[in-house]
């Protein structure tokens, strides 16, 4: 029994399959989520202000390739 299902349509994904000159990818996983902007300033002249956005939750998305053509 699978253990991943597409978060759009529900079909069953399969794991990746590894040859010796390519490989098949059947799904993708994305996460995505809630953010918060982030800013660290510098303290000295020469360290630069650092900005990013933090995740402050998450959610899992399995896209199967078919759905991933899709959009």
């Amino acid at each position: 029994m699978p253990d991943l299902y597409c978060s759009i349509c529900g079909r069953a994904v399969n794991p990746t399959i590894h040859f010796k000159d390519h490989y098949v990818v059947d799904y993708y996983i994305e996460i995505t989520g809630d953010t918060q902007e982030v800013h660290i300033t510098g303290d000295e002249q020469n360290k630069p202000d650092i900005h990013y956005s933090k995740l402050l939750n998450h959610e899992i998305i399995i896209r199967c390739i078919s759905c991933l053509k899709l959009n």
